[in-house]
């Protein structure tokens, strides 16, 4: 009969078991008997070792969460100290070996029986059965190593478990299995030697509210028995918590609820408002046609639309539309009138739109660093004017900054490049900012459409900030109707679409257009419309 994963012909004691996050900080206090009657009670202390060995990276993202998370920690280290249970307890690092630890591996042979000398090494007082794990464990951690590498690693090893096992502490209190508790960041020897303890039937758990060990647990999980938890955010590691913080009280219901919230919102279907804070942008190629179809479209139907590590993926709209088709300035300006939603923003170009003078880029070169916007400078600055938006706006726009740099697509000088962004970027529409501020990334996409009737071409302003737009995950139309270059002055037609139609018409007027209150009626404007459509040529 099998429990668990466990085996009665199993010959290694010492087993994972696994637990969950929600329940680690209940679970880490069974005791061995308990562990053992949970998977039958066909197995005494010596035969199976059930151990947890878990790692928690990270914290919440919400305030009120954090403060939990930090009142769970402490309240963890505090009743391990209180129970039958040995804590054995490390923060930020080992320290190194010292001389007297040392001299113990004074008198190895350097021979062949290196290892089995190293192994005699190995002697925890009153616990033969951890003792000899640890004899069989060591040389699994010092195959395919030589030398002084191979002795260096046994001796860390062999000295660090002395300290935790050697004790008269330990000594008192091992009837029950033992929790080592390390906390902040780590390097790849002690990864190491948590895996080793581990084996050796040693409860571990590892905490840090930085996700920078997340790399080095990764490519060091041994067969994968570490379980991994990562939290939504990072911070940097403080200390551990040694108190309690005053925190919101969960009521059943609330609880009831984030946990349901849980089991709709975590997958790719079903989303709850405002559940992301980061995007990006990806632009669709389409025929013509394709962009009255996806126009009104919300982010999450389109084809592209991703849900990745907390980021979404919003497939956005960004053509230039050369000409009309037919030559019918009826229909094309029932295209546009189609077009339009609550969420949209109209533009007419006019040779007045948006100037700037040279001498403001100068004061923007103290962000820069190489091809680098020193963002947190910016934020920080007189220079950033979004200081009453979210600092996850603020940091989103000042991201998109830098991909507007990374990507490539602006034709601009280099001298001028990283300046002018700087300074479109933090000087954007208060009415675009608004846009922005009650984007749902998942949801309605913010649109923008740009008329151009005129001769001028766009200015490298114009072009910066229609690229910065489709960067923020906006939908972008330029309708031109003579054709006439504009945006693909200064942006690369590797970034837009181009749709361009059998008639160029000039001298065009632009009927007054209406933002209207609701998306339009997909078959069009209407019967009237189409019926008398002519006379608005």
């Amino acid at each position: 009969m099998i429990f668990e994963g466990f085996s009665t012909e199993n010959k290694k004691p010492v087993q994972n078991i696994t637990t969950s996050l929600q329940t680690l900080n209940k679970d880490i206090f069974e005791s061995h008997a308990e562990r053992l009657a949970s998977r039958g009670g066909h197995f005494t202390a010596e035969q199976l070792i059930p151990v947890y060995f878990a790692a928690v990276i990270g914290v919440p993202t919400e305030n009120s969460e954090r403060a939990q998370f930090r009142n769970m920690l402490f309240e963890l280290r505090e009743n391990l100290i209180k129970s039958p249970k040995l804590l054995l307890y490390v923060e930020n690092e080992f320290k190194a070996p010292a001389p007297e630890e040392l001299s113990a591996f004074d008198d190895i042979p350097e021979s062949e029986n290196l290892i089995d000398a190293l192994k005699e090494k190995i002697n925890i007082p009153s616990d033969e059965v951890r003792t000899n794990l640890a004899k069989e464990t060591l040389p699994l951690f010092l195959k395919n190593l030589s030398g002084d590498e191979l002795l260096k690693t046994a001796e860390t090893l062999i000295i660090r478990m002395n300290r935790c096992l050697c004790s008269e502490a330990y000594q008192a209190g091992h009837s029950e299995i033992p929790v080592l508790l390390y906390y902040g960041e780590i390097t790849q020897d002690a990864v190491m030697f948590l895996h080793f303890m581990s084996r050796i039937g040693i409860d571990v758990i590892y905490i840090c509210s930085s996700k920078t060990p997340l790399t080095v647990l990764a490519r060091n999980n041994i067969e994968g028995r570490m379980q991994i938890f990562e939290l939504s955010a990072s911070e940097s590691v403080s200390a551990y918590p040694d108190k309690p913080v005053r925190t919101k009280l969960s009521t059943v219901a609330y609880n009831a609820s984030k946990e349901l919230d849980n089991i709709l919102y975590s997958g790719d279907t079903m989303f709850r408002d405002f559940q992301f804070e980061d995007m990006q942008s990806v632009t669709l190629r389409t025929t013509y046609d394709e962009i009255g179809i996806l126009w009104h479209q919300q982010s999450k139907y389109r084809t592209g639309f991703e849900v990745k590590d907390d980021k979404v993926t919003v497939p956005t709209i960004f053509a230039k539309i050369n000409g009309v088709k037919d030559g019918d300035m009826g229909d094309y300006w029932d295209d546009v009138r189609q077009k339009l939603s609550p969420n949209t923003r109209i533009i007419y170009k006019s040779p007045s739109y948006k100037k700037y003078a040279e001498s403001q880029l100068g004061v923007y070169k103290q962000f820069i660093d190489g091809d680098k916007i020193l963002i947190d400078k910016l934020k920080n600055s007189p220079y950033n004017k979004y200081s009453f938006l979210s600092d996850s706006l603020q940091i989103l726009i000042f991201n998109k900054l830098q991909e507007a740099v990374d990507s490539k697509f602006l034709l601009l000088p280099a001298e001028e490049l990283m300046p002018m962004i700087i300074y479109v970027g933090t000087n954007i529409d208060r009415e675009i900012l608004r846009l922005l501020q009650k984007y749902d990334f998942t949801k309605d996409i913010p649109k923008l459409i740009v008329i151009d009737v005129i001769e001028d071409t766009f200015s490298k302003v114009e072009c910066i900030q229609l690229l910065l737009y489709n960067l923020l995950g906006f939908d972008i139309l330029v309708y031109t109707p003579t054709g006439y270059k504009n945006i693909e002055t200064f942006v690369s037609d590797e970034a837009f679409e181009t749709h361009t139609m059998n008639e160029f018409q000039y001298n065009v007027h632009i009927p007054k257009f209406k933002i209207p209150d609701s998306v339009p009626d997909p078959d069009g404007a209407g019967l009237l419309g189409k019926l008398f459509r002519k006379g608005r040529k």
